[in-house]
């Protein structure tokens, strides 16, 4: 951070959370690829300007979802653009008709012969004709936009719930668990209702990463997602906190029921043998502590959070593989 802020200062880099990031995995030198690209700009006295700093960041730190994500903001931008300029089109169409009527209507106060009428009448209905035809045209295109607008939700959604999901595990990540927490609480107070948290955290999980690999620690952190898709069910959510930890939400669960599902969940998961692939070696038996708490109704998020993950440190302090309840600490 010392360094990276100091250069964006130099090189007149607005200090945004993505150009931060940026500067910092350059200082930090872990990205051959950005630092060669920056480097070259630098070189050329090139300006970091907004498109060259949206591009680096783009290029070379936005995973798949963000790009996708940007993609869709610039066609609907596009879309709106477009529609704008149709409906601006039928405007002034409107205004010239209305322009034309006008002209029709002073011309109809004088006297006027059969002939003259019947001219005005043939000009007032080729007029309204391609007014019609103005209108129907536009109807047509916003129809089409519409279906365009329909689908770009739709494309828009899936990036969406992509970016709520862990890669590695297929549960709700940390931003979903975060929203989805939220969400749960603010139900909770207006409906007077039970809420409940666990926070699961695997026992040991260091040295099952030394002994066996990361790539098996992979596995095991997979097993252990299975397992709690086994064991919560209905509306409960499980969740993939940050690394060896896993939190599991349940509405509408008093403090009895919680720890009732916690127990069934370190029981399953403690009891389970697992084996590599490979050679069909078994692993050192995998457990994990938990923590739960009860959700106090209109008390801060933070300090819910904080409470069960109190009760997980207790858990994993006074011998691990058991469950903790926050209201005993």
């Amino acid at each position: 951070m010392r360094l990276a802020l100091p250069l964006l200062m130099q090189y007149g880099v607005p200090p945004t959370p993505r150009n931060y990031a940026v500067w910092y995995e350059y200082v930090a030198g872990s990205n051959a690829a950005l630092n060669q690209s920056i480097d070259a700009i630098i070189k050329r006295a090139e300006h970091f300007s907004d498109e060259i700093s949206h591009e680096l960041y783009n290029n070379y730190l936005a995973c798949d979802d963000e790009k996708e994500a940007e993609k869709l903001r610039a066609e609907l931008q596009q879309l709106v653009n477009k529609s704008s300029q149709h409906i601006n089109g039928a405007t002034d169409e409107a205004g010239r008709y209305k322009a034309k009527l006008e002209d029709h209507a002073q011309r109809l106060v004088g006297g006027l012969d059969s002939d003259k009428i019947l001219q005005i009448i043939d000009a007032l209905s080729s007029e309204t004709q391609e007014m019609v035809d103005t209108n129907t045209g536009l109807q047509g295109k916003l129809t089409c936009m519409s279906r365009e607008l329909i689908s770009l939700r739709q494309q828009l959604e899936m990036v969406h719930s992509e970016l709520m999901i862990d890669a590695l595990t297929g549960l709700m990540n940390r931003k979903g668990f975060d929203s989805t927490l939220e969400q749960a609480t603010d139900e909770a107070n207006e409906c007077r209702g039970n809420l409940c948290l666990l926070m699961v955290d695997v026992d040991y999980f260091k040295r099952i990463n030394d002994k066996y690999g990361h790539i098996v620690g992979d596995e095991v952190l997979k097993f252990i997602s299975a397992k709690m898709r086994e064991v919560i069910k209905g509306r409960d959510i499980v969740s993939r906190f940050g690394g060896e930890e896993f939190a599991v939400i349940l509405p509408d669960t008093p403090l009895s029921g919680a720890l009732h599902i916690g127990e069934e969940l370190r029981k399953a998961i403690g009891s389970s043998r697992l084996k590599r692939k490979a050679n069909q070696q078994t692993l050192d038996k995998v457990t994990i502590s938990i923590g739960v708490a009860w959700f106090r109704h209109n008390e801060a998020l933070d300090d819910f959070v904080s409470r069960a993950d109190k009760a997980l440190y207790h858990a994993k302090n006074s011998g691990r593989d058991k469950l903790v309840d926050g209201k005993s600490i």
